[in-house]
């Protein structure tokens, strides 16, 4: 498993969200702007502001994954000595991708967890190197390789 691949593939999936929730967001502008010719009084008022919730919702998200865009644009594909964002760690127990929390890629070359280096196993393998272990959950981890 390469961590070009890897980011590629992640790059090709945010942007297939990015696509499906701009989608969602003009389809709520439109339902917006109907309601807004058809209704009058309290029923109205309590549609659009529903809409509109749901359209703020809608960019959280879209911002939230332009930002994890922009994290993958700067990870370096040089690989790494010590565990930190970017790498891509080989344990015995599963594939880990520091970079972006996306959960679990499912890839033709294997499955691959990806996460922040925040999350609880990303505190744990950021910082450690090839040979070492964690113990998270009451289960010993040791990192057999990273790129």
């Amino acid at each position: 498993m390469l961590k070009k691949e890897l980011i590629h593939e992640l790059k090709e999936r945010l942007n297939k969200r990015l696509e499906q929730l701009r989608e969602t967001k003009a389809g709520l502008i439109e339902s917006r702007e109907s309601d807004g010719k058809s209704s009058a009084g309290d029923k109205y008022e309590t549609g659009v502001e529903m809409i509109q919730q749901e359209m703020e919702r809608t960019q959280g998200q879209i911002d939230q994954t332009e930002k994890q865009k922009e994290i993958l644009s700067r990870i370096s594909l040089t690989p790494n000595t010590i565990i930190g964002d970017g790498s891509l760690v080989l344990t015995d127990k599963a594939s880990y991708f520091i970079g972006i929390p996306f959960g679990e890629l499912k890839l033709a070359t294997g499955n691959v967890y990806c996460i922040s280096s925040a999350s609880p196993i990303g505190e744990l393998l950021t910082g450690a190197q090839v040979g070492e272990t964690v113990t998270f959950r009451d289960q010993i981890i040791k990192i057999v390789e990273i790129k």
